[in-house]
């Protein structure tokens, strides 16, 4: 039996009345009146990869009868591909899904040809049925895993060798990549445009190697600062509105880290362990090659961190968990305390933040046609936060009616594109050797 593909990144726009989601290599926009929501432009990624090394299995993988079942997908059989990130299982996957700052760019990754692809987003006026228009692709070297958007509109993209490019998100035509503006001897795992409090501008990139730098930019080679004081890979990192001096991060420690980066300083940290044990299952077994002969070794890592528009609170999910973590800032300390969990009718595959809302996309593969997205929103009288679910319902209908008969979504369960390789940069013995 087919299955919708479930959704692998979402992104609103500041009024929250369009929202861009990616599922398989399909980008679809969803426009809503304040009842219902309408599809209105979709975008199939149709180029085919060219790689020196094709999808493979790993050596350790199971037959899917004998893949262990895991309760985050229903007790289905899940696959286990390869968890090597220096050369992942390649797939035509669409990846880090962004607005540019005007909102008339859609942005994102694409693994099939290691490019960054540009759409132009269509008013109402210039199209009739789709409002999706490529007008870029932009091959690299390397495939991108990470972008920003400077004050000039230019983009900034991270590879997941180490090394960062610039190039313009306003020319349409292709152009030569030139030397990169920065670089780590790592993979770079995110990365951020920021400003000091007099206007400085500067890069923060974050690594496998538990490195977060801050370059001077467009002087990139001027190293300003490091931020020591992860143990273990960084993979997301946000920048408060709020609070433009501080950064947070997270990854494969079991803390979330709280930073005054202008100073240098870490401000605090939170650690999430016992919150998240109870939420652990056979999905966390670490793979039969780090484990031990009890096989109990658990591994995971935070996937996303985001703080929220104008309210002193962020929130982050463990990969391969239900469960979305929300603490709330101190204003004047940066020290990070529990405001609240949050349980999602499945596990949360990306998290996206859109002016104090929330979007969670779900690995709702056992649910039928439901739970694609869930918008979370700030109650102010009970100050708490809650699920949407009227405009979640509505959604989520809104999916299953458009996209039933969509070839380019409508997977077998067992073709589901691996949902979970965050914990893939995790170092073992042989990594420091």
């Amino acid at each position: 039996m087919n299955v919708i593909h479930p959704f692998q990144a979402v992104v609103s726009n500041a009024s929250g009345n369009q929202i861009y989601v990616v599922s398989k290599s399909t980008i679809l926009a969803y426009k809503y009146d304040g009842k219902e929501y309408r599809l209105i432009g979709k975008w199939v990624d149709e180029v085919e990869g060219n790689h020196n090394h094709a999808p493979t299995e790993s050596k350790n993988a199971k037959s899917p009868s004998q893949a262990k079942k895991m309760r985050s997908n229903g007790g289905k059989s899940s696959k286990k591909y390869t968890s090597d990130p220096l050369f992942p299982i390649i797939t035509s996957q669409i990846r880090k899904l962004r607005l540019s700052s005007d909102e008339s760019k859609l942005i994102a990754c694409t693994d099939s040809d290691k490019s960054i692809i540009i759409l132009r987003i269509l008013l109402e006026g210039e199209y009739e049925d789709n409002c999706l228009k490529l007008t870029k692709r932009q091959p690299f070297p390397k495939r991108p895993n990470a972008l920003t958007i400077t004050d000039r509109e230019k983009l900034i993209i991270a590879d997941k060798f180490g090394d960062v490019y610039e190039m313009d998100a306003y020319k349409d035509d292709v152009q030569e990549i030139k030397e990169p503006i920065l670089g780590h001897v790592s993979m770079l795992t995110d990365i951020l445009f920021v400003r000091d409090l007099q206007g400085n501008k500067y890069i923060i990139t974050s690594d496998r190697d538990e490195h977060i730098k801050i370059s001077h930019y467009p002087q990139c080679y001027v190293v300003d600062k490091w931020l020591f004081g992860h143990k273990q890979f960084i993979s997301s990192l946000c920048n408060p509105i709020w609070k433009s001096q501080w950064l947070f991060s997270a990854g494969g420690d079991e803390c979330v880290f709280a930073w005054d980066w202008i100073n240098g300083e870490k401000l605090a940290e939170f650690n999430y362990e016992k919150l998240i044990q109870p939420h652990l299952s056979a999905a966390h077994l670490a793979s039969e090659r780090f484990q031990n002969e009890s096989n109990d070794i658990i591994e995971y890592a935070v996937s996303t961190i985001v703080s929220l528009h104008t309210l002193p609170f962020v929130a982050f999910f463990v990969e391969a968990t239900n469960i979305l973590i929300i603490l709330e800032v101190c204003p004047n300390t940066g020290v990070l305390s529990l405001k609240e969990t949050l349980e999602l009718p499945y596990s949360i595959v990306s998290l996206s933040e859109s002016h104090d809302e929330l979007e969670v996309t779900c690995d709702n593969r056992s649910a039928g046609s439901d739970h694609f997205v869930e918008f979370i929103t700030h109650n102010k009288q009970n100050n708490c936060f809650e699920i949407d679910t009227q405009r979640s319902d509505s959604f989520n209908r809104a999916v299953a009616l458009t996209l039933k008969d969509e070839e380019s979504v409508n997977v077998g369960s067992d073709d589901i594109y691996p949902l979970y390789n965050m914990i893939s940069l995790k170092k073992h013995g042989e990594h420091y050797s």
